[in-house]
């Protein structure tokens, strides 16, 4: 998912706001650019956990974040990737089937590619949905970004843990915050900043990218998934009730 999607649902499943837990729930994504795999930086919830739990609060709301989000433990990002339901795959790449070919053509990209990008084409629609449904998630995203000090403090923090030096960690914030979207939300934005980030960060041929079609398919997928979006955060909401009981409650006891 995108992030106004992770912030959304850890606001929703952890019952409060805030810079610390935003900034949790972001990270798996943010920290991909320090150099880790997908599946590696989605299972790092436990080593963040043990590491922070029984700390202060900005710690323990930015653990609790983390595991919001991941696919190890099962957060979000297995539901809306790996596995939904009885499903082959996660929602988002159910959802987005029906694009592969229109996806292909627009973004002109090879057809092996056309499952993974199409369901980004789904992920941008979540968040544009979400958007217009509470415009004041993007005030979330953008002060949590924005709070250096914060950043500077976790990363710094973290070290030890991952392995990996705070500058580093501090500059994955700072690439993550350059595609992030912190002003008013359209699907026309939404595209450019997806031909921004695959020029970037996957070497993309863009300039054939036909905006306007992609424009159109997000659109489109926000229109199919506000059928069912509630359904699916309502349904990932529920399967973590007991990974939160395994976490909060075990590990804190030891």
């Amino acid at each position: 998912m995108y992030p106004l999607a992770h912030i959304y649902f850890a606001n929703r499943v952890l019952g409060f706001k805030g810079d610390a837990a935003a900034l949790g729930s972001l990270f798996p994504d943010v920290i991909i650019s320090s150099g880790l795999e997908w599946e590696q930086s989605h299972s790092l919830a436990d080593i963040i956990w043990k590491h922070f739990y029984g700390e202060n609060k900005n710690k323990v709301s930015f653990s609790l974040g983390v595991i919001s989000h991941g696919v190890e433990p099962h957060g979000l990002d297995y539901y809306s990737d790996k596995k939904y339901k009885d499903f082959g795959k996660g929602y988002c790449y159910e959802k987005a089937r029906g694009l592969i070919d229109e996806v292909v053509d627009s973004c002109y990209i090879a057809p092996e590619d056309g499952w993974w990008k199409a369901h980004n084409f789904v992920e941008m629609s979540v968040e544009l949905f979400l958007y217009q449904k509470d415009p004041s998630i993007l005030s979330i995203l953008h002060n949590s970004l924005n709070n250096s000090p914060l950043i500077a403090f976790i990363s710094k923090e973290l070290q030890l843990p991952l392995g990996l030096k705070s500058k580093l960690l501090e500059n994955s914030f700072s690439r993550f915050k350059r595609f992030a979207a912190t002003k008013n939300i359209d699907a026309r934005g939404l595209a450019i900043r997806f031909r921004n980030q695959q020029y970037f960060e996957n070497n993309h041929d863009i300039v054939s990218m036909d905006l306007h079609k992609c424009q159109e398919l997000i659109e489109r997928g926000k229109n199919d998934i506000a059928k069912d979006i509630e359904d699916f955060f309502k349904f990932v909401q529920k399967q973590m009730e007991p990974v939160w009981k395994e976490y909060i409650y075990k590990n804190v006891r030891q």
